[in-house]
């Protein structure tokens, strides 16, 4: 990512917004999420948006953050949205029937509604 932030973090009535900034969530990139993950999944009862918006690619490693960040939300009371998923991570997601589990949302707007 040539010294950018892997993502954003922002908040927005209560919900945690981590935006990804890098073309690919793969075995390269999640090391460096893997803290902010872990710091997000602890948080009793927390809300978050996963805006996938530059992501063009994800792996099996990207995959599995989300589906953790995910587990260990619900399991501690809170929930996690995807948004922003396009072509190839919003297949990936079809592929393995994680659309149905993930409910993906179009935008982050769409994510924050009804939350």
């Amino acid at each position: 990512m040539d010294g950018m932030a892997l993502y954003e973090l922002t908040e927005k009535g209560g919900v945690t917004i981590v935006t990804v900034r890098a073309d690919s969530l793969d075995a390269i990139t999640v090391p460096e999420l893997r803290p902010l993950v872990d710091q997000l999944a602890e948080r009793g009862g927390a809300k978050v948006v996963f805006d996938m918006g530059p992501v063009r690619l994800i792996d099996s490693s990207g995959v599995g953050v989300i589906v953790g960040l995910f587990k260990r939300l619900r399991a501690r009371g809170g929930a996690l949205r995807v948004c922003g998923a396009t072509e190839q991570p919003s297949a990936i997601f079809r592929l393995m029937l994680l659309d149905k589990v993930l409910s993906p949302f179009a935008t982050v707007d769409d994510a924050l509604r009804g939350f």
